[in-house]
């Protein structure tokens, strides 16, 4: 009688979870152990795939001649997600070490690479990384030949588009654009944006982030009469600067299912417009807004969000003057609020209840406290104060204070972001539970070591819970 093996035993959909969990070299040791392995791993090895010419030592031939393998079965058909990288450190480097100042690769990959995008039929995520202000055109990345592709995200080219609108559009529901450069156009040139080549029926989701010395508003400025296509758009995260909000509030309010808005960006306080009261407003099914509390006077009028998480630090004067005279237009139907606050001013405040009784219905409240530098915020320099240890003495007090004033407040998070010599100076808190019995009160947090921007440790709880997530393979080529 034939020998059996226990491993056959074991159905395939087990072997395939038990596999998900293997990191990248385990799994290349398993793909050739037998037949029945190399079977059910293959499809992970090559699930997430990597394409970048500069982190190997190929001649372009030899790399051009792997691509012909990647591209083609049994490989290409198992790529979910895809990232490339157009930008070919190696030509661009000069012998002294510099790099080369242009828009045009001297490199002779890119036909291929692009050439090779529409082999990965069954691609779902398709990162591109390109050189700073490298022009990009959509046609040629052969995306609408990409019938299951849900996710794209560019970084860092300049994707000019023709201005006749193309007949088949890309059909994604997210599409991220990140490193934004500035136009750079020859005069009489006639060119739209990013947004007229994707299909406004499918996309759901966008992210526009810049660079250091542009706007996400002068590239949507061009497709300006295809805002109100985009009526499926529910979910947008912008940064963008005071000086730049208009084109930015333009498209916005243009967006009638918008649900969730996150913004962000510097020089909050220099904006150049201010809404009217007859002026256009985004939809009021806004649910969510993330973003500087100098924005909520301006993109929040006629709205009823249900979550606030203010994600630049402010203080609470600041926070008070952003909503204004009526406070209630914002903050009526507020139930989950996340606030980030400097040290020292939250120490000082006086009246922490008069601002807390505007959310009358807020439920859930998370306290991120910070004696963070503050020096990267040219709005914030002036709160950047150095925290006086006797005025910690009341933290307790203003933080029951804080906690009191919501009547419908069931949940509160209280996380701290210290330099480990100011957690030394901390008040005992363990009493906080028992002055606001009817608040569930948790702390978390990180401790900094003086000098250094990141957290020496974290919050235990969360450490220690782990994480549900499988690990997931990238193949790099």
């Amino acid at each position: 009688m034939a020998p059996t093996t226990k491993t056959c035993s074991l159905p395939t959909e087990i072997w395939f979870e038990i596999f998900r969990l293997l990191p990248l070299h385990a799994l290349c040791s398993v793909h050739s152990v037998s037949s029945l392995f190399h079977d059910i791993s293959h499809s992970l090895l090559f699930h997430d795939f990597t394409l970048d010419p500069d982190r190997h030592k190929l001649s372009p031939e030899e790399f051009i001649q792997r691509l012909g393998m990647y591209s083609a079965e049994p490989i290409a058909s198992h790529v979910r997600k895809l990232s490339i990288s157009f930008q070919f450190g190696r030509w661009f480097r000069t012998r002294s070490g510099g790099f080369i100042n242009g828009l045009s690769s001297p490199t002779p990959l890119i036909a291929p690479l692009l050439q090779t995008i529409p082999h990965f039929h069954n691609l779902r995520v398709l990162e591109c990384t390109f050189r700073f202000n490298s022009e990009v055109h959509f046609a040629d990345l052969g995306l609408q030949e990409l019938p299951n592709l849900r996710d794209l995200r560019i970084h860092g080219g300049a994707p000019y588009c023709p201005y006749l609108i193309p007949a088949k559009k890309i059909c994604v529901t997210h599409f991220s654009f990140t490193g934004i450069p500035s136009v750079r156009l020859e005069p009489g040139r006639a060119i739209r944006s990013f947004l007229s080549v994707l299909d406004p029926a499918t996309l759901s989701s966008l992210t526009l982030s810049p660079s250091y010395d542009c706007s996400p508003a002068v590239w949507l400025a061009y497709d300006h009469d295809l805002f109100p296509t985009f009526r499926q758009l529910r979910t947008v995260t912008i940064g963008c600067d005071g000086p730049f909000l208009r084109p930015v509030h333009d498209f916005l309010a243009h967006l009638p299912t918008l649900q969730n808005l996150t913004l962000s960006g510097e020089y909050r306080r220099c904006t150049e417009f201010a809404p009217t009261p007859d002026g256009p407003t985004l939809s009021p099914g806004l649910q969510s807004y993330t973003g500087p509390c100098e924005y909520i006077p301006l993109f929040l009028p006629g709205t009823a969000c249900t979550r606030f998480a203010l994600n630049a630090c402010c203080t609470p004067a600041d926070l008070a003057r952003a909503l204004g005279p009526a406070p209630a237009l914002y903050t009526r139907a507020v139930t989950d609020l996340s606030l980030l606050l400097p040290l020292a001013p939250f120490c000082g405040w006086e009246s922490p209840h008069v601002l807390f009784t505007h959310f009358p219905r807020l439920a859930t409240l998370r306290l991120v406290i910070s004696d963070a530098p503050l020096e990267d915020d040219p709005d914030m320099c002036d709160s950047a104060e150095t925290v006086d240890p006797e005025a910690l003495v009341d933290l307790p007090d203003i933080l029951a204070a804080v906690l009191r004033a919501p009547t419908e407040l069931a949940h509160a998070v209280v996380e701290w972001d210290l330099f480990c010599d100011v957690v030394g100076m901390l008040p005992a808190l363990a009493d906080l539970r028992a002055l606001v019995p009817q608040v569930r009160i948790e702390f978390e947090g990180g401790v900094r070591a003086e000098g250094t921007g990141t957290d020496e440790s974290t919050n235990t709880s969360a450490s220690e819970s782990g994480s549900d997530e499988s690990m997931e393979t990238e193949g790099v080529y």
